[in-house]
């Protein structure tokens, strides 16, 4: 499973769960929704950083 496949596969799996913790946070759904891309957003930045190949002199 490629890495845009595997996290498509978490977020589909806990999508519910997040909305739910991101509304009782809020208390608003569209801010629950805008805190939950917001979150994924940097997951997805992240995980790009960490599969980058280390840059040579930096080990």
């Amino acid at each position: 499973m490629d890495r845009d496949a595997s996290f498509q596969a978490f977020v589909d799996a806990h999508q519910r769960s997040l909305m739910r913790l991101a509304y009782l946070l809020t208390g608003e759904v569209h801010l629950a929704e805008d805190l939950i891309q917001s979150v994924l957003v940097r997951m997805i930045g992240r995980q790009a950083l960490r599969s980058a190949p280390i840059p040579p002199g930096w080990t």
